[in-house]
């Protein structure tokens, strides 16, 4: 399936994928917890969403590098001022959301794109 995402399921993605972010580091850190993350189970909820409903490899491409980027500037930036669960799960959720984003905005330009062309 090679279609663009509705922005009302990529808003729906969205929301899960803070949820489960939220959650997760929640637990983790009442376990105390510091080694495990959450980002793994979160970017696989993001690939499974890709490969099974939005099978479009630019946005796909865009969307990955886009979202690990987003991840790894945020935690550099959030850790020292907040603790680790708090600036993760902000780092997860934030980067979540903007690949969703790209993936739906590059998803729909691509299509328009072949729209036009056929």
């Amino acid at each position: 399936m090679n279609q663009s995402a509705p922005w009302s399921e990529a808003a729906l993605v969205a929301v899960a994928c803070w949820v489960v972010s939220v959650l997760g580091y929640g637990v983790l850190a009442a376990l105390d917890e510091p080694r495990l993350s959450v980002a793994p189970l979160v970017g696989m909820g993001l690939l499974q969403w890709f490969w099974t409903r939005r099978r479009s490899w630019p946005a796909g491409v865009a969307a990955g590098l886009v979202g690990v980027a987003v991840l790894f500037a945020l935690v550099d930036l959030l850790r020292p001022e907040l603790s680790r669960y708090i600036a993760d799960a902000l780092a997860t959720g934030t980067a979540a959301t903007v690949s969703v984003v790209v993936l739906t905005a590059v998803g729909r330009g691509s299509g328009l794109r072949r729209g036009t062309a056929a």
